[in-house]
């Protein structure tokens, strides 16, 4: 551990540096993925001189990779009958023309007023995501949660959504009916704690508080935990489950007991009425996010 310690100061010597910042930099410009896993690296270390800088470069390459992937599909829609149709409308009802013209159907003098359209809006929904940065997940949780979040940040722009840490201990890292901007959010990711035991009660609870700030249709509102399931602090959490109008659950792997972890994962979706993703690589997570978000 010693030895570890001192290869750590050893190398933010090198990176604390105008040469260590430049030489970065450069690097950054052509890829940077690698950039967040420098940060959190030396992000303690180093001088506060750098540590802005490393942090932007780091951030820079979260956003880059969250617009890869998030989805540019139609997201949050939902279908309402007219009973006309206009010039633009990318359909129309058949079934509904039919219904209520069979006599002009049948007299074949039916003009395109009588023909219903398909208008298609936007349905705004309520999100919050809970995520477990408990400190067996140290480092590499971090990375994605950052990540995740930008993700559901650039997938729900123009919706609403809250974000909810939790370990030993929960954190708000932006409020259901708060206005941050992605770069803040992903800023204070980098540099929050993954530590102590996980107690996935007490972030289902302050994600349901942020939830029930909204009183919209069921089907709008939803939550989604990413967690491991292996729990060793507070209450069962599949008693909080019940509570939400709906609850995604996104399994990661677990270092240990990851079976169990799986199964009470599987459990809290099932008690939430929700769908269930188990990924097999944190690096999964995001897209499953994606996936998770382009199906409700």
């Amino acid at each position: 551990m010693g030895l570890l310690k001192a290869n750590v100061y050893a190398t933010t010597d090198v990176l604390d540096s105008e040469e260590g910042v430049k030489f970065f930099s450069e690097k950054a410009a052509d890829s940077g993925d690698f950039m967040p896993e420098i940060y959190f690296f030396i992000r303690r270390p180093i001088s506060e001189k750098y540590k802005s800088i490393f942090r932007r470069l780091a951030r820079q390459s979260i956003l880059k990779l969250s617009l890869k992937i998030t989805s540019k599909g139609i997201r949050g829609q939902f279908k309402k009958t007219v009973p006309y149709y206009q010039i633009g409308m990318p359909e129309f009802s058949m079934d509904e023309t039919v219904q209520h013209n069979p006599l002009k159907i049948y007299n074949k003098n039916l003009n395109y007023k009588d023909i219903y359209g398909i208008e298609r809006k936007r349905q705004k929904r309520k999100v919050v995501l809970v995520l477990d940065t408990s400190g067996s997940m140290y480092g590499r949780l971090l990375l994605n949660a950052a990540l995740t979040t930008s993700v559901l940040a650039y997938h729900m722009e123009k919706e609403d959504y809250g974000i909810v840490l939790f370990n030993s201990n929960v954190m708000v890292m932006k409020k259901i009916d708060q206005k941050k901007t992605i770069t803040s959010i992903i800023d204070d990711i980098l540099d929050s704690e993954a530590s102590g035991f996980t107690n996935i009660f007490i972030g289902l609870e302050k994600g349901l508080k942020e939830l029930n700030k909204t009183r919209e249709n069921k089907q709008d509102r939803f939550g989604i935990l990413i967690s491991d399931g292996n729990y060793n602090r507070g209450e069962d959490p599949v008693i909080l489950a019940k509570k939400y109008p709906k609850l995604h659950v996104i399994g990661m792997p677990a270092e240990n007991d990851a079976d169990l972890g799986i199964l009470k994962c599987h459990e809290i979706a099932k008690a939430g009425r929700g769908k269930f993703y188990a990924v097999n690589d944190y690096k999964e997570i995001p897209r499953a996010l994606i996936q998770l978000l382009s199906l409700t």
